[in-house]
């Protein structure tokens, strides 16, 4: 009993930090009216400057507000986060040291390292912040940066299945079922979507590698790269196959009079990660306890409708960047591990209860649960993802007469913009966050 109350007493004492922004402060602060001060409040609060998310955020507000170098300096910081953990001596170990910290209290314990589609868009995402600097090379390097995260993730991601398996056995042992899905966890129903599983992984998504296809064509080293433009083109294709739609500009050189058009609309918030306490059966002795699994909320602010209009001719984008998919679709894949490792956890906590309350008689056994209730909620508070990653990305590729006028209608509201009368091409960012928040820019070249 002793040794459990220490454990919980020196988690709740490191657990006391509260973020300045709260997800709920963060993410209702989008508005034209609020911007300004959250990204304020968010830059002056430093005291999570050793959080992944806290750097992605950060640097997704930046790029909204037209900051690019800035949000390239915070990209920077999440990468340098990402890469000590990633290079870890071995990822085996660094799984079960995260588990053991957080076996006491709850998942929220644990450090998030964000998500294999999280660590590929913050490349992606970051590319275009060198694009609008009209520094193509670096957004060609950040491309490929973008793969090469995804190697470290497959190679977790394997190395989480075989933990899963161990914790399974665990919680087997204690008898203690892991092959079913809460019925009353508000996610229940939607790991089961079809749509969610037919996706092909959970870190690959077709967005990025169109950007990445534009770009090299930009860059005019696809050839000297292997013909890395096509490469990238393919991927997105098999992907999606409404990638073809998005296409509408040759590789060749246009005319004096006209440009290239590309056009890239991030718009909403993915949605944001919470910790779900549900009742649930553990084992006979303890009867029921509760287990801890990670959700989502819903994504926010995004776009119902997209057009894009140049003279007569009008576009209508496919939605390439599906974030929330993404996210669920992970879910989905690390399920069976989560519950496994949930009730492992929930098991631990019910036998010192149980232990607390034959030893110490029912006030110990309250007193206990009450401790680790606590610990737990101040716990999960701050496990948090990137919760201002754009929930959908499109983009359009096309020629048009060099200073033609294009509206841009998005949801209900028309912008307009004018084409540069110098170049050869023209990028075009549109940052909308709310329906009162919507930000234009572009880089020619």
């Amino acid at each position: 009993m002793f040794r459990f109350f220490i454990a919980a007493v020196i988690t709740l004492y490191t657990s006391l930090h509260a973020a300045v922004l709260s997800t709920e402060q963060l993410r209702g602060g989008l508005s034209a009216q609020t911007f300004d001060k959250t990204l304020a409040s968010l830059c002056a609060d430093t005291s999570d400057d050793d959080e992944y998310w806290y750097w992605l955020n950060l640097a997704r507000l930046q790029q909204a507000n037209g900051d690019y170098n800035s949000s390239i300096a915070s990209f920077e910081k999440a990468y340098a986060i990402l890469d000590e953990y990633e290079n870890r001596a071995t990822i085996s170990v660094r799984n079960i040291g995260s588990f053991v910290g957080s076996s006491l209290l709850s998942k929220g314990s644990e450090t998030y390292f964000g998500k294999g589609y999280e660590r590929a868009l913050m490349h992606t995402l970051n590319a275009i912040n060198y694009i609008m600097l009209r520094k193509v090379e670096g957004a060609a390097v950040e491309m490929r940066r973008m793969e090469q995260r995804q190697e470290f993730w497959l190679i977790e991601s394997d190395e989480k299945i075989k933990q899963a398996a161990k914790d399974k056995a665990t919680a087997a042992a204690r008898d203690t079922s892991t092959d079913t899905v809460p019925t009353n966890y508000s996610m229940a129903a939607l790991l089961n979507s079809p749509d969610i599983r037919n996706l092909l992984n959970n870190y690959q998504d077709p967005f990025s590698y169109t950007l990445g296809y534009i770009i090299s064509e930009i860059s005019g080293l696809s050839d000297a790269t292997g013909d890395e433009g096509s490469v990238f083109l393919k991927r997105a294709i098999a992907l999606n196959p409404n990638v073809t739609k998005t296409i509408n500009s040759s590789k060749t050189s246009v005319s004096p009079e006209k440009l290239h058009v590309n056009i890239v609309v991030l718009s909403g918030i993915a949605p944001a990660m919470k910790i779900e306490k549900i009742r649930f059966p553990i084992f006979h002795a303890a009867e029921y306890t509760s287990i801890d699994l990670p959700s989502y909320t819903p994504p926010g602010n995004d776009l119902n409708r997209l057009t894009i209009a140049n003279g007569p001719r009008t576009f209508t984008p496919p939605r390439l960047l599906k974030s929330d998919m993404m996210a669920y679709k992970t879910l989905s894949d690390e399920f069976p591990g989560e519950l496994a490792k949930a009730a492992v956890r929930a098991t631990t906590k019910g036998i010192a209860a149980k232990q607390a309350n034959d030893h110490f008689g029912d006030l110990g056994g309250l007193l206990t649960s009450l401790f680790f209730d606590l610990g737990s909620s101040i716990a999960d508070s701050g496990f948090r993802n990137w919760e201002t990653l754009p929930n959908s990305g499109y983009l359009m590729n096309f020629e048009a007469k060099k200073g033609e006028t294009i509206s841009i209608i998005l949801n209900d509201r028309q912008e307009s913009f004018t084409l540069p009368k110098t170049g050869k091409g023209v990028f075009i960012l549109v940052s909308y966050l709310t329906h009162d928040n919507i930000r234009i820019d572009y880089a020619d070249y």
